[in-house]
């Protein structure tokens, strides 16, 4: 501890009790700071920074994403972590952007008002977290659900739980189970993303698709990332969208994975070919095609599906897609 009347020329010894640099003000007047002297060196050209009510950080540079939510964790006061997206990046999570807000879970029986970055949530069911980059963490089918029931864009909602599920991160009964346990509040939309998940769909353009698809009556039913095998049990190619019945294939083809490299552009055309070699029928469209020509869009489905329903059978063997559900 630092003896009263010695913290001005023991600074190392304030930044050694320090989380990061950050220390609240009770804990700083316990270290021996007065607490007029707390307040007075945040002020301009101060040597502190406040940044949170009652929280300090020791230097007055730019806080790190890190210092922040060191911050809201202190303000949070003991049982509070992170949560939502700003959590998830601690479990290693790349998709959704950099996080809005710091997201904390803190005990019902506590009481933080969210301000600046921090936003603190009461609840009654505390997860035991974990330790990531040195902080506590909530697990991660908590960080995620608690971060797409904030969210109304079915598209965001679907590229972090496809990322997460992909990855082996989580199973979908995991993501559901939180889900369940959770507030209803917000739950409508994470919902319909996790049962297109549950369908096969592994990414937010095939979420999409599948929404498009299914929005006609005059469409059969379609699945989602289906293993294609020759009649030799060779392995052809995973395709999105496959309907059985007239084997016809219907393949997204985005940029970024299909049509940004030159090798991209080879393997999607090599692909393809190798699915008309069995008699499957193939339709490739854009991403974009869905929002600029949906009509078009419709009438080229239609009139593909009738000319695949009029070809003979294919060759091919059926597998499943990946596993979701664990």
């Amino acid at each position: 501890m630092v003896r009263r009347g010695d913290w001005a020329t023991d600074a190392d010894a304030l930044q050694a009790a320090s989380w990061n640099g950050i220390l609240s003000a009770r804990e700083l007047v316990r270290l021996g700071v007065p607490e007029r002297t707390v307040y007075r060196r945040t002020q301009q050209d101060g040597p502190w920074t406040l940044l949170l009510p009652a929280t300090l950080m020791l230097t007055n540079g730019t806080p790190t994403p890190l210092q922040h939510e060191t911050a809201a964790l202190v303000r949070g006061g003991e049982s509070a972590m992170l949560t939502g997206l700003s959590g998830a990046r601690h479990h290693g999570l790349r998709r959704g952007g950099d996080p809005a807000f710091d997201h904390v879970l803190i005990p019902l029986e506590h009481r933080a008002l969210s301000t600046g970055r921090a936003r603190f949530e009461r609840t009654v069911r505390l997860p035991r977290p974990r330790l990531r980059d040195g902080l506590p963490v909530a697990p991660l089918p908590r960080c995620i659900v608690d971060h797409i029931r904030r969210l109304k864009d079915h598209e965001e909602i679907a590229a972090v739980v496809t990322e997460a599920v992909q990855r082996a991160m989580v199973v979908l009964d995991e993501l559901w189970l939180e889900l369940e346990l959770g507030p209803r509040k917000g739950s409508a939309a994470p919902r319909r993303v996790l049962e297109a998940a549950g369908a096969g769909v592994l990414s937010p353009a095939e979420f999409t698709a599948r929404d498009f698809w299914e929005a006609f009556d005059d469409l059969p039913p379609m699945e989602w990332n289906v293993s294609v095998y020759d009649e030799n049990g060779h392995f052809l190619a995973t395709v999105d969208g496959l309907v059985k019945e007239f084997g016809f294939v219907w393949e997204i083809d985005s940029v970024e994975h299909h049509l940004a490299t030159p090798e991209q552009v080879r393997e999607t055309l090599a692909r393809q070919r190798r699915l008309r070699a069995v008699g499957l029928h193939v339709l490739g469209s854009r991403p974009r095609q869905r929002t600029d020509d949906p009509r078009g869009l419709h009438e080229d489905l239609l009139a593909h599906l009738a000319v695949a329903a009029a070809l003979p059978p294919a060759r091919v063997l059926y597998g499943p897609g990946p596993a979701l559900a664990g």
